[in-house]
């Protein structure tokens, strides 16, 4: 091998020591993790700024309504009195004033009455989108927490790695020293078995000598002691064994994708899962007959999930991760997102749609 080739070889392996140095797993796992909770952050933000838009359409609604309502309460104060006049016999250019004023005042009226349904169906999508971001922000929560669980295990376990590279090398130049030490250990060790079993001899003697000495009644007073005791350790090992079991509610988890695991009883999965299956069935079937229009996906669809939220508990939110369990990192059925637009909907419900059977 050349000089150059070398000195090549030698700065590499220069290069990836400084490297393995610098590149600290747990800074790294800790690093990871910081971005994490900063995704959180933005989303909350996102949360706040979902929900002031939702608010202000909130305060604009109650506003239109309220000069809605002003404006239809003095047309029909404008128009009576015109009926009123013309009842009295009054000249016609004095209640055609009052007429004019009331027709105006029932145009703004219709005008305001359409800006209210307007807002109506900004609200509600609002209301839909700050729920639907406040779910999103759950799971990550929730995936926050189960990294934040692994990066902990994964640095526990580097360090101990570490511990166990400087334990290795330490050994490694003291082999020598523990071959005889173990040469000597084995000595000691059957040193300690000759005593014991020198012992044990010795105290069988002396039973053989005290059974030949002993009265009857004694013995088997002795052989009464034995028993009485036998017994009690009989009745602590009958307590542990008859404690009743705390009582455990078992859960199966659905996932929403983007909106959070939704935990369910075990004990209504037969319940839940006939009615999923019905619309899910549903909404398949009238895709087969080329019947599913956007409407009735708008209709039927959402109840899905709106089964599910009066039937579960939300990881996270009304259920702990710990109830929960490591389970619900793994839910037995995943849905769609709740926002799932009408044309990847005719993906999804081809043939058997979410659910088989």
């Amino acid at each position: 091998m050349g000089l150059i080739s070398r000195f090549r070889n030698l700065f590499r392996a220069k290069a990836h020591a400084i490297l393995d140095k610098v590149e600290n797993p747990e800074q790294q796992l800790d690093y990871l993790y910081e971005q994490l909770v900063e995704q959180k952050k933005l989303a909350a933000r996102a949360i706040r700024d979902a929900t002031a838009d939702r608010n202000l359409i909130r305060n604009e609604l109650d506003e239109q309504r309220s000069a809605m309502q002003k404006a239809h309460d003095s047309a029909k104060a404008y128009r009576a009195r015109a009926l009123k006049l013309e009842a009295e016999g009054a000249d016609e250019s004095q209640t055609g004033r009052y007429n004019e004023v009331a027709k105006r005042l029932l145009t703004e009226f219709l005008k305001r009455q359409k800006r209210v349904d307007e807002l109506q169906s900004r609200l509600e999508k609002a209301e839909v989108s700050v729920n639907t971001l406040k779910e999103k922000l759950i799971d990550l929560e929730a995936k926050i927490e189960d990294i934040r669980s692994r990066k902990e295990q994964l640095k526990s376990e580097w360090r101990m790695a570490k511990a166990e590279e400087r334990i290795s090398g330490s050994l490694a130049g003291f082999e020598n020293d523990f071959s005889d030490m173990d040469m000597t250990l084995g000595r000691i060790e059957e040193k300690i078995k000759r005593k014991k079993a020198l012992a044990q001899a010795s105290t069988e003697v002396l039973a053989d000598q005290r059974m030949t000495s002993t009265d009857p009644l004694d013995i088997a007073l002795a052989g009464s002691m034995d028993t009485e005791a036998a017994l009690m350790e009989l009745d602590k090992e009958l307590q542990g064994e008859l404690a009743l079991p705390h009582a455990h509610v078992s859960y199966f988890f659905i996932g929403a994708s983007g909106g959070g695991t939704w935990a369910l009883s075990e004990a209504e999965r037969d319940e839940v899962m006939k009615k999923l299956n019905t619309i899910d069935n549903k909404l398949s079937q009238l895709n087969e007959k080329g019947q599913l229009t956007p409407q009735i996906f708008d209709e039927v669809y959402p109840q899905l999930f709106a089964f599910i939220r009066a039937k579960g508990k939300l990881v996270g939110r009304d259920l702990t991760f710990e109830e929960a369990g490591d389970a619900y990192l793994k839910p037995e059925l995943k849905l769609p997102p709740e926002d799932l637009e009408f044309e990847e909907a005719l993906k999804v419900f081809k043939g058997e749609g979410l659910f088989n059977g």
